[in-house]
């Protein structure tokens, strides 16, 4: 029973994070693309970054439509959030 507990929680931070995040996004949608300028700086990302890049470019796929984006990550925290409070 203990597992179920922890897992509950887990599901709750996961939502909260999430849902942060998607407000995030939704209100400052030039954010996405400071947080990957900070985090290029800090680590090498450019092999990733070609792997990304070589089909669409990502950042600007998000950045054409941070509402949606949000709107989709909001949703999903939401139904994490409601599925942690009523399902256990």
């Amino acid at each position: 029973m203990q597992e179920v507990y922890y897992f509950r929680v887990f599901i709750l931070l996961i939502g909260v994070i999430g849902a942060a995040i998607a407000i995030g996004v939704i209100l400052v949608p030039k954010s996405i693309s400071d947080i990957e300028k900070k985090l290029d700086k800090n680590f090498s990302t450019e092999i990733l970054e070609k792997m990304l890049n070589q089909r669409r470019n990502l950042s600007e796929a998000l950045l054409k439509h941070p509402k949606i984006f949000g709107g989709i990550l909001l949703i999903t925290s939401l139904l994490l959030l409601l599925s942690s409070i009523y399902l256990f």
